[in-house]
């Protein structure tokens, strides 16, 4: 199982490649030899972006369990109180 830290470490690394993919793109997109080049480094860009994509549902899953277990003590805290 994935930690909320190590799923921001790959977040962060997939975002790193994509930039580079896009130089990549952006650098041979004019070149009529490297049509072919660019179509592909574009499918994996959006397999990336797909990537990115659900590690941000799942950070934002995580996220949102944190912040419920802090409301779970919070109101735990607060019972025991009255």
């Amino acid at each position: 199982m994935v930690n909320g830290l190590q799923l921001l470490d790959l977040l962060r690394e997939t975002e790193n490649k994509m930039l580079h993919l896009h130089r990549a793109i952006d650098r041979v997109s004019s070149e009529p030899d490297f049509k072919e080049s660019v179509s592909v480094l574009t499918v994996v860009v959006r397999d990336y972006q797909l990537q990115l994509d659900k590690m941000k549902q799942a950070l934002g899953k995580i996220e949102i369990g944190g912040q419920q277990q802090q409301q779970q003590q919070q109101q735990g805290h607060n019972t025991e109180i009255h």
